[in-house]
């Protein structure tokens, strides 16, 4: 599953992630923070054992997220 978002400065979304499921999270543009992680534009974050995603827009961004088993 791939998903997109676009947040403008301090929006917030949150992703439920399956048990057993793994996630890659790239910002395209902006600055986000997921789960307390500062995350920036065109750095990737390899994500796992995170039942929620919570992600808010430190600044205006576009983030994909491919959300993938196991």
């Amino acid at each position: 599953r791939v998903l997109g978002a676009t947040l403008k400065a301090g929006e917030t979304v949150e992703y439920a992630m399956a048990e057993g499921r793994y996630g890659y999270l790239v910002p395209a543009s902006g600055v986000v923070e997921v789960n307390g992680v500062r995350i920036d534009a065109r750095d990737g974050a390899a994500i796992r054992n995170e039942p929620v995603l919570r992600v808010t827009a430190l600044e205006d961004a576009e983030l994909v997220l491919v959300d993938t088993a196991a």
